[in-house]
């Protein structure tokens, strides 16, 4: 073999490894949320009655899926049932449960799934449906602000009921801050909320709770929070600042 033979075939070789060595490996696929359903109809239940769906995951890409959090709506819970982490073709779930106790009517609930799917950093579940009123307060929480001691009906909170009679008996609660009473309006019953005149100053948070005669939803618990001004005076008439 002439010296220009071994060059030439020696060339081949040579380029055929630098090609070889140069070649990029074969590209991984990101990690991939992947969901069968991202709402849920749960119909009409009855208020009190909690509501429950699990949320099928899965993990549709080439790269190891994190599952990093869960961030609810008010009311609601969430778990997830199986790993946080994926590997690609695995699954697992999220469990969401709602109450229904507070607030009748159109439904909508939600979830936000937060993972390292670099095209779906969060995904939002929902849940929806309707919840049929039996007793509710309106609005369900109450935040009073800066008011007085002993000033007079600084908020009135209406109470609803459904179609089945439902009666508000009696009230209960309020710390040393609120002397809550119940009243007959022209809409019906409500709420009425006084300060105590011996309120210690500064920010509370207080429940109260108003007894009714459903056995669906004997007791309706009302979150209040507000401050106590010594240096507001008393609402003229009573009224609300």
């Amino acid at each position: 073999m002439s010296s220009v033979d071994r060059w030439w075939g020696g060339g081949i070789v040579l380029v055929s490894l630098l090609v070889a060595c140069g070649r990029a490996p074969e590209p991984v696929t990101p990690p991939r949320l992947t969901v069968a359903e991202t709402a849920y109809d749960f119909g009409q239940v009855q208020q009190g009655t909690p509501v429950e769906h699990t949320f099928d995951l899965g993990n549709g890409g080439g790269a190891p899926l994190t599952l990093i959090d869960l961030r609810t709506a008010c009311d609601c819970t969430a778990a997830i049932d199986g790993p946080r982490d994926l590997a690609p073709g695995a699954h697992a779930a999220v469990r969401l449960r709602c109450d229904t106790s507070a607030a009748p009517g159109p439904q909508r609930r939600t979830v936000t799934v937060y993972s390292n799917d670099p095209e779906r950093r969060a995904l939002l579940l929902a849940l929806t449906g309707t919840v049929a009123l039996v007793a509710a307060a309106d609005p369900p929480r109450v935040y009073l602000g800066p008011v007085a001691a002993g000033s007079g009906a600084v908020r009135v909170v209406a109470l609803r009921a459904g179609n089945d009679g439902v009666r508000f008996l009696a009230v209960e609660g309020g710390g040393p801050q609120l002397r809550p009473h119940l009243e007959n309006g022209d809409g019906g019953r409500t709420l009425v909320l006084d300060t105590a005149p011996t309120a210690p100053p500064g920010p509370f948070q207080t429940a109260v709770r108003v007894l009714t005669s459903s056995p669906a939803r004997p007791v309706i618990e009302i979150p209040i929070a507000g401050t106590i001004d010594a240096a507001t005076p008393t609402a003229a008439n009573g009224a609300a600042p």
